[in-house]
């Protein structure tokens, strides 16, 4: 009678010495080395692995908490097609490719301010459309500057019609005056004229602004737009010159305002 190529049914018992079956997952190949391991949580110890963009296997990177790690950092050799998720600049190009995503986006920390890579900005409004002369951005001017205020005051009295007097302000020693504004003012007509000196007590002024008063406008006010930056020891001079006709003498005044850092 020939033999029967068949199974028997398995069936195991409780836990009683080694009664029970147990199964063992191992390589086909390499069976006695290549075996699945249970750990003490009893979870199996199984790694995930993929293709790399050339088509290699490789095992799948993960955190010390257990994420799985995303490079977005282009590199030539490890990383030629890297995660877009990650925040990294590209390089700015035409048309900006994979491989120009290599610029890391840097902060400052404390008081280290060294080389900055940032970010291109490109601002629209909550449509979508960019801001421009016809649609331009809304902002409130707040000054945030630091220094020490300065607000020099001077009159002269009784000016003769036809005479001039300076009202001048020599810049703190070590420090740098942004001058901001300058204020004139008399109760006729007067001439205004701001200058700079060209160095520290050389004596020298360059006129910067000249302003007419007037019956209807008798006060003079010039501010600065773009502040002038005035060295320490150069001094800022008001010149004031009376020009009642017929000749009345007058009071005039100026205030130079700024702010010194």
């Amino acid at each position: 009678m020939a033999d029967q190529n068949t199974g028997l049914p398995v069936r195991t018992e409780a836990d009683l010495d080694d009664e029970r079956l147990h199964v063992k997952v191992v390589d086909g190949t390499s069976p006695a080395v290549n075996q699945m391991s249970v750990d003490a949580d009893k979870n199996a110890h199984v790694e995930s692995h993929g293709n790399d963009p050339a088509g290699t296997d490789r095992v799948v990177r993960t955190s010390e908490l257990g994420s799985t790690s995303v490079d977005g950092v282009y590199g030539v050799s490890n990383n030629t097609d890297p995660s877009n998720s990650a925040l990294i600049g590209h390089v700015r190009q035409v048309s900006p490719a994979d491989t120009d995503q290599t610029e890391r986006v840097t902060a400052k920390q404390g008081s280290v301010n060294t080389t900055v890579h940032a970010l291109d900005v490109s601002l629209h409004d909550e449509n979508g459309n960019a801001f421009s002369p016809t649609n331009p951005i809304s902002v409130s001017v707040v000054d945030t500057e630091g220094g020490d205020p300065v607000n020099k005051y001077t009159t002269s009295s009784t000016v003769i019609s036809g005479a001039s007097v300076n009202h001048d302000y020599t810049v703190t020693a070590l420090k740098t005056l942004s001058l901001r504004q300058i204020e004139a003012s008399g109760s006729g007509k007067l001439k205004m004229e701001v200058k700079i000196e060209t160095g520290v007590a050389s004596g020298i002024f360059n006129t910067k602004w000249v302003q007419f008063n007037s019956t209807a406008n008798p006060n003079l006010s010039l501010e600065l737009k773009a502040p002038e930056s005035v060295a320490a020891g150069v001094r800022v001079r008001v010149t004031l010159t009376n020009l009642e006709n017929p000749a009345h003498s007058q009071d005039l005044y100026s205030t130079i305002s700024g702010r010194e850092n």
